[in-house]
């Protein structure tokens, strides 16, 4: 029976903003990199699906974070497959202290693109990807929210330029949940605590398309949705303050 897979991070100096702990993108980031890494070590990692012009791309994603880590923080996270269907791969994430106290988890969904057409492949016609590798254990939170459309005035817009794109030639997670804190006071960053994000991701942003940003505030609760030139939505994000 296949098990969690296990990482240590350390919170660098890189990933902390202007208040000496980690920012959300890069909580984000880090997530992010441990679920690349035990895709290549399990054998369907970017290089492998590289082969056949394949690739993962995140289709939704939540994070639940108690409390920032501050500079220098170690932790564990603890990472796992919990199942997937014809369009969908789910892996779950747990982040603990040294102490052993889970303070974040995360939930993604993941579907796997043919990068000829762009267009995504049934899971179960490559279900040898996921031979030995599904955990039987639960998700640590609920899923990703399906997030609706933002009714608001554009708030902020961004070309996709160069340091933008990923190896996927399209706007990369990070650089989403960065422009969305761009838009908000600094008073909310500054006494952030506990949070949960949600991305929904509709369509790609690639180079050269120039983004409007969407935001609505209601209460606790900040709705984003980002826009193409053709008023296409591509990202949707719920920023819950707890």
């Amino acid at each position: 029976m296949a098990e969690k897979s296990v990482f240590k991070y350390t919170i660098e100096p890189e990933s902390v903003d202007f208040t000496s702990r980690a920012s959300v993108s890069s909580m984000f980031n880090l997530v992010l990199h441990a679920a690349g890494k035990d895709a290549h070590r399990r054998g369907f990692g970017i290089d492998a699906l590289a082969e056949n012009d394949y690739g993962w791309v995140l289709s939704r994603m939540c994070m639940e974070l108690d409390r920032m880590p501050n500079e220098y923080e170690n932790f564990t996270l603890h990472t796992w497959i919990g199942g997937y269907n014809r369009l969908i791969s789910t892996r779950n994430f747990t982040l603990t202290d040294n102490e052993g106290n889970e303070f974040g988890r995360a939930v993604s969904h993941w579907c796997m693109l043919d990068f000829k057409t762009r267009m995504p492949l049934d899971m179960n016609t490559l279900a040898k990807v996921h031979d030995g590798t599904v955990v039987d254990a639960p998700s640590p939170c609920d899923g990703p929210k399906r997030l609706a459309a933002v009714d608001s005035e554009v708030a902020e817009t961004h070309r996709v330029a160069y340091s933008d794109i990923d190896f996927n030639r399209h706007m990369n997670t990070m650089r989403y949940i960065d422009f969305a804190f761009d838009a908000l006071r600094i008073e909310i960053p500054e006494n952030l605590k506990a949070v949960r994000v949600d991305l929904n991701f509709m369509k790609e942003a690639l180079y050269g398309d120039t983004l409007s940003l969407l935001h609505k505030e209601e209460e606790s609760r900040h709705c984003f949705e980002f826009r193409n030139d053709a008023g296409e939505s591509l990202c949707r994000m719920a920023l819950e303050i707890k």
